[in-house]
């Protein structure tokens, strides 16, 4: 059994969409509706690092990321 992996992604809202940020592998994407942020957040985590998307879990929080880091 694979091993699952939390990820925290930031949440803002951008020229009616939705951004979401994953810090730990400096990567965004973009989606129209909450109801799409956590598969597309995952899907994202998994094309890029290679795991099994469905040993992924996504911590969703609203905030902004800038310089600095997120606010």
């Amino acid at each position: 059994m694979a091993q699952r992996r939390s990820f925290e992604v930031v949440l803002w809202p951008a020229d009616r969409r939705l951004t979401l940020y994953v810090p730990e592998i400096e990567a965004a994407t973009t989606v129209t509706t909450m109801a799409d942020a956590e598969d597309a957040a995952r899907s994202l985590i998994a094309d890029l690092t290679g795991l099994d998307a469905t040993t992924i879990d996504c911590e969703i929080r609203i905030g902004r990321f800038g310089p600095g880091g997120v606010a």
